[in-house]
């Protein structure tokens, strides 16, 4: 039975102009200091797990995480561009605020609403299974992604082939440095939620 460790960055800094990557066309904010505290004593918790290979999505905030992990528990690592947060298009420029009407149907979560110009759920989770059946093919037994909690979210949903929509009702959203286990069963070839969440190691 393979083991996903489904984690999210630590703090990071609140989206500001100085955080837009413009080469990956997103927000791109560090960790806080409070972010690597959180990303090292989710580190001391990963040490003795014995992970196969540690991946994360390439925005910055991941990737300092997952390096505070590898720091003590060496493996190997790669960084995927698939694993980023949603897509939120023209949020990050205009805000809700240009978009009235769009937000009050998106609000009600009655339909996977993709963000202006953006992604919607099903939009991040095709992104990731493409990477999530390479995973599969290598038959690693324990594999930890840090990522984003859209992203979390959305993956979540996908593995459990829950509406994209329900994804809102997963954390609000997961806790920064939470850990988040899915077990996958070969012979069933079906994911379960095996914890959700779990904020345990953090101490502030």
């Amino acid at each position: 039975m393979m083991e996903l460790y489904l984690i999210r960055h630590g703090e990071c800094f609140s989206p500001a102009n100085e955080y837009y990557d413009r080469d990956k066309k997103t927000m791109n904010p560090p960790l806080t200091e409070k972010g690597t505290r959180q990303a090292r004593q989710l580190a001391e918790r990963c040490k003795t797990i014995g992970f196969d290979k540690v991946f994360s999505s390439d925005l910055t905030r991941a990737v300092q995480t997952a390096e505070n992990i590898l720091k003590v528990a060496p493996c190997d690592y790669f960084a995927c561009p698939a694993f980023r947060e949603i897509d939120m298009g023209e949020i990050h420029a205009k805000s809700w605020s240009a978009f009235p009407e769009l937000h009050a149907q998106w609000l009600l979560h009655n339909e996977d609403i993709p963000y202006p110009s953006g992604e919607n759920g099903e939009d991040v989770w095709k992104r990731c299974r493409v990477e999530l059946e390479e995973i599969i093919k290598n038959r690693y037994q324990k594999v930890a992604i840090v990522m984003h909690g859209g992203t979390i979210r959305a993956m979540i949903c996908g593995l459990l082939d829950l509406p994209q929509q329900r994804r809102f009702y997963f954390g609000y959203p997961p806790e920064n440095c939470s850990i988040t286990i899915v077990k996958y069963r070969e012979e069933e070839e079906r994911f379960y939620l095996h914890s959700f969440n779990d904020v345990s190691h953090l101490s502030d």
